[in-house]
């Protein structure tokens, strides 16, 4: 294969289907190619040039070639040959009658030398031997091809002519075009009935003759399925050899519990997540060797209790009679083993007493719920930050008395928003000015007096020349808080603006504490508007404002930036407010209720972990919720020496005691919801047959 591919040929013209030659498999030398009794048994020149082109693949590589049929809009057929880097007319021996429909679009073909099978959107199949000119055409009584593929031949194998037909009302044949009437041995499949199929191909796995043929089709249910198909010389027949084909192809039992009837699939989990014992499944381990069917249909359990193989725990929730009639229902898969394989029995053993969340997340794990078993995964240690994490004191309250307050902060932003007004205090007429005596002032009231006159004159001009000499003014007079007004009034889309910036943190630093914390949150703020959020955050981290720079954070959707800055900086409930709002957004924006869950549990807010599981209309999981979050609390209150004593944790006291106490509405509501579930899924699972693939 080249690094750079080379177009040896473009053809404009009108193609519908294009298929390359499939490879042929050596024969042995005294048998000649034959298709079928139809087929003549003098060998002509161009069947002879066509088998030297069939054993060539034996030789060296300069001597093989390849072809491809096509077929046009028009109906009209052709097949050309690639040699080297050149493409030419294979010259293949026309029909002698057409044979293609004038309203029949080919829609589908398969091309084996020497024979190119078609079938159009009318459900004809045609079949042509390219090098004796033999063809033949049927209707097949079904809508369009969609799809057909040639079986796999091995050496030895007088059959060439078997291939599977997909249509496209999503059903499928296997037709032997070897006999004179492949309708009537068309090969039907009991193992599927019903089954619609969107995609088949056989498994080129064959390399004996008396081996079956297996066929794999993916079925409309997100099924996908092995269909062994036994031929002998005579007729074809679906009966297959189920010993010799497991030795094969079926080592173990397809253990997916994911392809069982959805009923059946929610009763596995839903025992897996109640928790039961590990014993369970392996009841049948001894007859893995025996073939299916030949298991004793008695066992030690069938006539006893099955609640015994359940785990018993002092949290509970919904109807306790209902895990013994899910595992009623599955004993059919248990006795087959079609439940769950040893390796992953091994897994779950080793964690089935590990909690109502550890179970969860196998279940969810097995069913390909990732980001499900994820979350039941981090519940613990979510559950046990939030509630075992003592909060430090807020870095706000540490500088309180050098803040300003909530309404000083209103005030002061009020008073920079008019600017100018701050400086009018000290702009008074103190002293006479006499004409050109005053540029001869050299006394210091004289020379306020001057400057607090030319300071109107400023206000009343516009732009940057102008407010750099009002700002000159002020400074010259002390009024370095008017000058902070000032210079933060610079509208962020100026040049100057970053310049004045710099100067209002300096200046403002040197005034007062409160006032340079508001100069930077105002700068901060502006910076956002021009979409320079981090350089603003980096501002307010410098003076200790580190909620406001992680709402800012929040606002520019920086969510783990914000996240890891509150939990560098942060404690206590202004930690919990960051993560409360950053799930909020996951839950609402993203749509990942499995991330937001360990947000809104890692800050404390069980209220909305469990209104989120409530909307979702997720009975079981909210019921599992609950029953885990019980024993992780239990768990961690036997571990704390001191976990009776009051300590300001990230978790208040309410939301404790309202996913503990049992006769809050909201969780006996889960309670009975569940129970309900629980009762109608019995039902469905009951009138639901096992499947078995």
């Amino acid at each position: 294969m080249t690094k750079t591919p080379i177009m040896l040929r473009s053809l404009a013209l009108p193609f519908t289907v294009m298929e390359w030659t499939l490879p042929t498999a050596p024969r042995p030398p005294s048998k000649k190619s034959s298709f079928s009794s139809k087929s003549p048994t003098t060998s002509t020149p161009n069947a002879s040039i066509n088998d030297s082109k069939i054993t060539s693949t034996d030789g060296s590589g300069d001597d093989l070639s390849e072809s491809f049929a096509f077929a046009l809009v028009n109906g009209a057929l052709g097949v050309f040959e690639v040699h080297g880097r050149r493409v030419r007319d294979f010259r293949p021996k026309w029909p002698s009658s057409s044979f293609a429909s004038s309203d029949g679009l080919v829609t589908a073909m398969a091309y084996r030398l020497p024979h190119v099978v078609m079938g159009d959107r009318l459900g004809n199949i045609c079949w042509w031997d390219v090098t004796t000119g033999l063809s033949s055409s049927f209707n097949a009584h079904r809508e369009g091809i969609r799809r057909i593929k040639f079986s796999p031949v091995v050496p030895g194998d007088r059959s060439r002519g078997r291939i599977a037909v997909l249509f496209y009302d999503n059903t499928f044949s296997i037709l032997d075009l070897d006999t004179s009437d492949p309708l009537a041995n068309t090969l039907l499949q009991p193992q599927s009935p019903g089954t619609l199929v969107l995609e088949l191909d056989w498994l080129p796995l064959r390399d004996r003759k008396d081996q079956p043929l297996v066929l794999c089709i993916a079925g409309a249910d997100s099924s996908f399925r092995l269909i062994e198909v036994s031929v002998n010389d005579v007729k074809a027949t679906s009966n297959s050899n189920d010993a010799f084909s497991k030795e094969i192809f079926r080592p173990m039992p397809l253990c997916l519990p994911v392809l069982l009837p959805m009923p059946h699939t929610l009763a596995l989990r839903m025992i897996i997540q109640s928790g039961v014992r590990p014993s369970w499944f392996r009841l049948f381990s001894s007859y893995m060797d025996v073939p299916r069917g030949n298991i004793p249909e008695t066992e030690p359990t069938s006539t006893g209790d099955l609640r015994s193989y359940m785990i018993e725990s002092t949290h509970t929730v919904g109807d306790s009679v209902v895990p013994e009639l899910l595992l009623k229902v599955l004993e059919p898969y248990r006795r087959e083993a079609y439940v769950l394989d040893d390796e992953r029995v091994q897994s779950y053993a080793s964690l089935a007493n590990k909690g109502f969340a550890a179970r969860s997340a196998f279940a969810a794990a097995i069913f390909g719920e990732f980001s499900e078993a994820l979350f039941w995964l981090q519940l613990p240690h979510a559950l046990s930050h939030a509630v075992g994490k003592a909060a430090k004191k807020s870095s706000q309250e540490t500088s309180k008395s050098a803040s300003l307050s909530e309404i000083e902060s209103i005030a002061m932003l009020n008073r920079i928003t008019s600017k100018g007004k701050s400086t009018s205090g000290k702009r008074g007429n103190d002293a006479p000015i006499c004409g050109q005596l005053n540029l001869m002032a050299f006394k210091q009231q004289q020379l306020w007096a001057d400057a607090n006159e030319r300071i109107p004159w400023h206000e009343k001009l516009y732009g940057e020349e102008a407010t750099q000499k009002h700002v000159h003014e002020l400074i010259s007079i002390g009024d370095l808080e008017g000058a902070v007004a000032l210079l933060l009034s610079t509208p962020p889309e100026g040049s100057n603006f970053y310049p004045n910036a710099l100067r209002a943190v300096a200046l403002s630093s040197s005034v007062s504490r409160s006032l340079h914390e508001l100069a930077v949150k105002v700068i901060a703020a502006n910076m956002v508007r021009t979409d320079k959020s981090l350089t603003g955050t980096h501002l307010l981290c410098a003076v200790g404002r580190y909620q406001e720079a992680c709402s800012q954070l929040q606002d520019s959707g920086c969510w783990i930036d914000a996240a890891t800055l509150a939990a560098t900086h942060l404690h206590g409930s202004d930690y919990a407010r960051v993560l409360l709002r950053w799930a909020d957004y996951v839950l609402h924006n993203e749509h990942n209720i499995w991330r937001a869950l360990i947000l809104y549990v890692a800050a404390g807010g069980l209220r909305e972990a469990f209104a989120a599981l409530r909307d979702a209309q997720l009975p079981d999981t909210a019921a599992m919720f609950l029953v885990a979050c019980h024993e992780i609390y239990a768990q961690i209150s036997s571990e704390s020496p001191h976990s009776d004593e009051p300590s300001d944790a990230v978790v208040d006291s309410s939301n404790i005691k309202f996913i503990l106490n049992m006769e809050d509405g909201d969780v006996s509501a889960v309670s009975e919801f569940y129970g309900e579930y629980q009762r109608k899924l019995v039902h469905l699972c009951m009138d639901s047959v096992p499947l078995f693939y």
